[in-house]
């Protein structure tokens, strides 16, 4: 019979958005190290007794957020989707991108899947000896095997019981995200969360995966530039070492790791559950327009802007020399960008130019409150 009765209790993280910035605090009661503008500090103290001691640890939190925030800028950008996958946008390896100020949690939030890992592999093991302690009893039973009936139905409950115990430990394990905003704070959030739910009504959202400049008088066409794009699903969800009253925003990434962005930070993830985090003031987001050559089927939210040819000559023109050149609209699609300088690159396109627009200005006002 094994036991597992090592039952972990990991750390919380509370994050405070108030007039005076934004802080964190990570630890248990008794125990918390917190981080602000003001500088970090070591919280110790024994719960229940009045004893307590704050204790400066660190400087002050400097705002690695360099990214200016004007109004919404738009380019005149007509590019279509290429059959070869060349210029790829992807972002570094999840190593790589981590912000400073989050090793530590991104340190526990390790030790959490570790441990999940392990559990579930101990919760297989148990389950198969469940099943087999079940059909002993069982056999027991049948052949009236006096003494044997009783131990084989203790074996039974031993195991069952054990079971129930790696289960309810597997549910405990992780961290929970806890988030107070100040009134001020809530209402910019609220707009942020009120859009990203409107942008999620959009009828398609591309990952565009690769860009290339092309030279538009050799290939006579009014694309300049060339991209490749996939079809992704944006939703609300959580990664399951961690628990929040808010869950996160989730972007899926054709060609990496996907985006999971809470109130403070994104978590970059893969599919082998590597994953980085990044401070929400360490990336820059950024919106502008597409004017896309669609060739494809056009959505019901999308506004055609324009038409061109295949095939076009320097005044907008039909090219002749071109039998069978057929004409193309030109439709407005929104352009979302998140980049960091620790690699994170990533590039969204959206059916609704209205939507991700009103969601991008909202983002970029929420950051720039922090």
């Amino acid at each position: 019979m094994r036991f597992r009765k090592r039952v972990k209790v990991f750390p919380g993280f509370y994050l405070n958005f108030s007039n005076s910035g934004v802080s964190s605090t990570i630890g248990v009661k008794g125990a918390s190290i917190n981080f602000s503008k003001k500088g970090t500090y070591l919280n110790t103290g024994i719960p229940g007794t009045g004893l307590y001691n704050r204790q400066k640890i660190g400087g002050e939190q400097k705002n690695l957020y360099s990214g200016s925030v004007q109004n919404v800028p738009v380019f005149d950008e007509v590019i279509y989707e290429p059959e070869i996958l060349i210029g790829e946008i992807k972002s570094e390896a999840t190593d790589k991108l981590t912000s400073a100020s989050l090793i530590e949690l991104k340190e526990t939030l390790q030790e959490v899947y570790k441990d999940r890992i392990e559990i579930t592999q101990e919760i297989e093991k148990t389950k198969e000896e469940v099943k087999a302690a079940r059909t002993n009893s069982l056999i027991a039973n049948i052949f009236l095997i006096g003494f044997f009936i009783k131990s084989f139905k203790n074996k039974v409950i031993e195991k069952e019981e054990y079971l129930l115990d790696l289960e309810n430990q597997l549910k405990n394990s992780y961290v929970n995200i806890d988030v107070h905003f100040d009134r001020t704070f809530e209402e910019k959030y609220n707009s942020l969360l009120n859009s990203y739910k409107e942008l999620l009504t959009s009828e398609i959202i591309w990952d565009i995966t690769s860009t290339v400049q092309q030279d538009t008088r050799v290939t006579r066409s009014a694309a300049s530039t060339v991209v490749t794009r996939t079809p992704v699903r944006f939703n609300f969800d959580d990664i399951n070492i961690i628990k929040s009253s808010y869950p996160a925003f989730h972007f899926e990434n054709k060609n990496g790791g996907d985006l999971y962005i809470y109130p403070a930070f994104i978590i970059v993830i893969t599919d082998k559950e590597e994953f980085a985090l990044i401070d929400i003031k360490d990336f820059e987001l950024t919106f502008s327009q597409q004017r896309f050559l669609e060739e494809g089927k056009i959505p019901p939210d999308t506004k055609v802007v324009d038409k061109t040819w295949a095939k076009v000559n320097k005044n907008g023109s039909p090219d002749r020399r071109f039998a069978g050149n057929y004409e193309i609209p030109i439709v407005s699609y929104g352009k979302i960008e998140i980049k960091s300088k620790s690699g994170l690159n990533e590039s969204y396109s959206f059916s609704s130019f209205n939507k991700s627009e009103a969601f991008a200005k909202n983002f970029i006002e929420y950051q720039r409150s922090l």
